[in-house]
């Protein structure tokens, strides 16, 4: 049974613990894959967190020219390999959430590998043991999908093209079906 990623971002405070505790997982440099966005600067305090979303078929290891991208056993999409990485930034053009950072000195790409090294061994990644709101959450894949505790989102249209992630995003509740589209909208 897999755990995946779940945000409640109504319940983000914007406190960016998570982007500290990112910063402090083992081999990350020191360099957060995590970010919180603000999302309407000026006229409102309201943030959410931004992590990979780690879809089932990600756009960023398909448009890897040298497959520097891997994807490990659970689904787990990882950073690119410093040895094959050449910079290019196509995973970054690819990414319909728009994830993957390169570092332009040393030409790899960056994203959030959901702190492989612990989620491995079953331990949460970073972000979810330090968020104090539990607004980051690493739970167990199936009773989310089927049991949510409010309609939740893994699935997302773009242009007709649909991506489905294992992060999965806690959704308001409205009047929503099983994929967290409102009726008429999306699959």
């Amino acid at each position: 049974m897999g755990k995946v990623l779940y945000i409640d971002y109504e319940r983000c405070i914007g406190c960016k613990a998570c982007v500290i505790g990112c910063e402090e997982c083992s081999g990350h440099d020191h360099l957060s894959r995590m970010f919180v966005d603000e999302l309407n600067p000026g006229e409102t305090v309201a943030t959410s967190p931004t992590p990979c979303m780690h879809c089932v078929t990600p756009a960023c290891a398909e448009s890897c020219p040298v497959q520097a991208i891997s994807i490990a056993a659970d689904g787990t999409v990882l950073s690119a390999s410093l040895e094959k990485c050449i910079g290019c930034k196509n995973c970054t053009y690819a990414c319909p959430f728009g994830i993957p950072k390169v570092d332009d000195q040393k030409k790899v790409m960056y994203k959030c590998d959901m702190c492989y090294d612990r989620t491995s061994k079953g331990r949460p990644p970073m972000c979810a043991s330090v968020c104090p709101t539990d607004t980051i959450r690493f739970v167990d894949e199936d009773a989310m999908k089927n049991e949510p505790p409010k309609p939740v989102q893994f699935k997302w249209d773009f242009g007709g093209t649909i991506i489905e992630t294992r992060t999965v995003i806690g959704l308001p509740d409205t009047e929503t079906n099983q994929f967290g589209y409102r009726e008429g909208e999306g699959v």
